[in-house]
């Protein structure tokens, strides 16, 4: 896994003041980075446009401008001019080798935003927005020197710079990883900026998840029995269908056991097991998908000696509050508006989902403070994950997950690891890597995808 931050000043202040290293240097070095990048990608003579803004991002965007002079055919672009003081030294260095200022064209075979990055306050003014839906109209290579102008904290602006490849200087950026940013941002690369990101970086709360972080159920030793893998309980509600998709992907992960608590009769597939009760031998409950009018006995989970995965319907039961507080081995599993209604339950915050798809990391936090031995799991585009102060995000997952029933398979694999003695933590994230993984290997269009092939797919990772 990798480190985020919510901002880099401090970062590379100390660079200034602890390594000697100019404003000039970090910039220089930014600068080679995106020209290396380019070269990487981009035939030599080719038409290169950089959209300039008037501080230190735009100076970037000159400075790698002034690298690729002769070399390309290379153009800048400033409709604001150039303030800041280093903006203003790369100019005047750019102009010293020929360089030229010109008018936005289309044509290009590069276009290279280094508007306004990172330090965006507010939404792009009319002006930007136009300069912006011209050249993502355009067919070309466009890349991101930072992070695509008209991303904010906890904003976007009506028009964004569309971007193949984002490049974070220093290091990953918070604002890159919100949900209503992920189709802007492209691929994301970090750029040196003189000294090695070990040095350049702090300690961080936030980490970015990656294939290697999953740990999937092998099993190493051979005297075992189906008892040694842990007894998965799923109760099921009113939709049957989700407890069936839940205690099958439950099984496939590698739980030895898979029990469908059910009230009614209905068809359980012969490798699942159901009773009428949780088995005395559980080792994880998971409940709430499809749970519908069926009333949860909350003094049973409260007394239970097994680890619980909540999910959907459950998230607007008051009762659950109470259980949050007496328990810790709880791992939570909502979509954004089951997430706004668990903050209002909880006393926590008053907000629909359309307050947390902005401010994911915020309300989290929120949460976190007053429940920080709980693992939440906040799915979205970017799944948020949340556990004893820290924040893990999974940008793995993709549009494909999005279909009914791919939830319920998330809670029966999160389930499944804890029944077989995962932390909540290490089960959630072993569980999402996993899930957003096998989910991309289905030969199918995006379109297609069945619950049931995840279900499948998670047994060949």
């Amino acid at each position: 896994m990798q480190k985020i931050f919510e901002e880099v000043q401090s970062l590379d202040q100390k660079c200034y003041e602890k390594f000697a290293l100019s404003e000039d240097i970090l910039m220089e070095h930014a600068a080679e980075y995106l020209a290396q990048s380019i070269r990487k990608r981009v035939k030599k003579r080719s038409a290169i446009v950089f959209l300039c803004g008037p501080g230190n991002n735009g100076g970037d965007g000159i400075a790698c401008a002034r690298i690729l002079h002769k070399e390309y055919k290379v153009s800048i672009v400033l409709p604001y001019g150039a303030k800041s003081k280093m903006a203003r030294l790369q100019l005047k260095r750019y102009e010293l080798v020929g360089g030229q200022i010109d008018d936005l064209v289309g044509g290009a075979q590069v276009y290279i935003d280094a508007l306004f990055g990172s330090g965006l306050s507010k939404k792009l003014d009319e002006k930007s927005c136009k300069i912006i839906k011209y050249i993502n109209a355009q067919e070309a290579i466009k890349i991101s020197c930072d992070i695509p102008s008209g991303i904010g904290n906890s904003f976007i602006s009506d028009e964004v710079f569309r971007a193949d490849i984002s490049i974070s200087m220093g290091a990953f950026k918070l604002s890159m990883f919100e949900d209503f940013a992920k189709d802007f941002i492209g691929d994301i690369e970090v750029a040196n900026l003189g000294v090695s990101r070990d040095i350049y970086e702090e300690e961080s709360d936030i980490y970015l998840l990656e294939k290697e972080d999953m740990n999937l159920p092998f099993r190493d030793k051979k005297n075992t029995n189906k008892g040694s893998f842990g007894h998965t309980c799923i109760v099921a509600g009113d939709k049957s269908g989700a407890a069936v998709l839940a205690g099958t992907s439950a099984l496939n992960f590698g739980s030895g056991l898979v029990t469908i608590k059910t009230r009614d009769s209905f068809f359980v597939p012969p490798y699942l097991m159901y009773s009428k009760s949780i088995p005395k031998n559980t080792t994880s409950v998971v409940i709430g998908m499809g749970l519908g009018d069926v009333r949860v006995d909350f003094e049973i989970l409260s007394a239970g000696n097994y680890p619980l995965v909540i999910d959907a319907d459950i998230f607007y039961d008051t009762n659950l509050p109470r259980l949050l507080k007496e328990r810790k081995d709880v791992v939570l599993t909502p979509h954004p508006k089951e997430f706004a209604s668990l903050l209002g339950i909880c006393g926590l915050a008053k907000a629909e989902a359309k307050d947390i798809q902005l401010n994911r990391f915020k309300y989290v936090r929120i949460f976190m403070d007053h429940f920080p031995d709980v693992t939440l799991a906040l799915k979205g585009a970017n799944t948020i994950i949340a556990n004893k102060k820290q924040i893990y995000i999974s940008t793995e997952g993709t549009n494909i997950l999005s279909k009914g029933g791919s939830g319920d398979v998330l809670s029966g694999m999160i389930g499944s690891l804890l029944a077989q003695g995962y932390s909540g933590k290490d089960a959630t994230i072993t569980a999402v890597l996993a899930h957003s993984i096998a989910s991309n290997r289905v030969k199918y269009n995006n379109y297609a995808l069945n619950p049931m092939d995840i279900c499948k797919e998670i047994k060949c990772l």
